[in-house]
């Protein structure tokens, strides 16, 4: 698209066409006065129209040209009462003239103001979720602990053996508790880094990774059928610690959700400019339903599960959480009954790249 020429500034406009309308007005007098042989009235009669004429013709041009700042004033009136969706059309923002480019300056300003104030409703609005959500999580846990601390101090735990459990279930909640709060606070630095680009990531081996998350696996579940397919060498650009989470989260769902004789696949292969990991399940599976909320904070598919045996509702989500910092994107597909995949598809180093053939 080819620029517009920038037209001459306004002063520079009226003045030269002031000036032409002046020289020709009296050039219109001179004619007069040649013509009419020197008549006063005539004389008179010709400088009042050419006056008139001149008046006419500068003030339409001078309202033509600044009718764009009155625009301007009623966006900035606008502005100042909140009302931020209002803009300059474009043929006043023509950067041709002093009042286009003021009027551009404007738009873009305005522009900057909605997306910043955006931005912190944004932050306020997860603020307020994160507290809603903790909230919500923690009362249980502390009703509990209020409730042993209560037994104990009116006397109502009649040995030393019922002490010992109300002390373990004690100790278990506040496991319950900080394992919780933590899981909270890395959703909110991963929604931070999502909101500021701030993540730090460096190229990370993650063949290795999946492995060695493979290997803690069968360790704390021996008994499970675990199948492992890594293709070696594979690297994407991510955190190491966070990717060992996200392995965790995933195969820690697995645990969780599926019997313990289900066979676990996991898988990660290259495919086109994608790093693909998959872990696959042969479990119950998700209801169809509950699919498209399975990413959601504190969502869980079995209501009839209690927070205690069925997790926080925190794992998929934090899961996503990842993924988005990584540049990565999450699918999962189940059915019921026939066990659930999900698929983490990072975009490949650019030294992973296929050559073009």
């Amino acid at each position: 698209m080819s620029r517009r020429p920038r037209r001459w500034p306004l002063r520079t406009r009226v003045g030269v066409i002031v000036t032409a309308l002046c020289a020709g007005a009296i050039a219109v007098v001179a004619l007069t006065w040649l013509a009419s042989g020197a008549d006063p009235v005539a004389i008179v009669t010709a400088e009042l129209v050419g006056l008139c004429v001149v008046a006419l013709v500068t003030t339409s041009l001078i309202r033509r040209e600044l009718r764009p700042l009155e625009q301007a004033a009623v966006m900035a009136d606008s502005i100042a009462t909140g009302d931020l969706a209002h803009r300059l059309p474009e043929a006043v923002t023509a950067s041709t003239t002093e009042v286009g480019r003021l009027g551009e300056a404007l738009n873009r300003m305005v522009d900057q103001i909605q997306a910043a104030l955006t931005a912190r409703e944004r932050s306020e609005s997860r603020m307020r979720q994160f507290v809603a959500d903790a909230s919500h999580e923690l009362r249980t846990p502390l009703q509990s602990l209020r409730g042993y601390a209560e037994l104990h101090q009116r006397g109502a735990l009649p040995d030393a053996a019922a002490v010992d459990e109300a002390m373990a279930r004690i100790l278990s909640e506040v496991h319950r508790m900080t394992r919780l709060v933590e899981a909270l606070l890395m959703l909110a630095r991963f929604d931070e880094e999502n909101e500021e680009g701030t993540a730090d990531l460096e190229p990370v081996d993650l063949s290795r990774i999946v492995g060695e998350s493979c290997r803690d696996a069968s360790a704390v579940e021996p008994e499970r059928p675990l199948e492992v397919h890594v293709d070696p060498g594979l690297s994407v650009l991510g955190d190491e610690a966070q990717l060992h989470g996200l392995l965790a989260n995933l195969l820690g769902n697995v645990r969780m959700h599926t019997p313990a004789t289900a066979r676990c696949v996991v898988t990660l292969g290259t495919s086109g400019d994608d790093v693909t990991l998959r872990v696959q399940d042969e479990g119950p599976g998700i209801p169809s339903d509950a699919v498209p909320h399975v990413f959601d904070r504190f969502y869980r598919a079995d209501k009839s599960r209690s927070r205690a045996g069925g997790g926080s509702g925190l794992g998929l989500a934090i899961v996503a959480a990842i993924a988005e910092v990584h540049h990565a994107r999450v699918e999962l597909d189940s059915t019921s009954s026939k066990g659930t995949r999900v698929d983490v598809v990072f975009p490949v180093l650019r030294e992973q790249a296929p050559a073009p053939a």
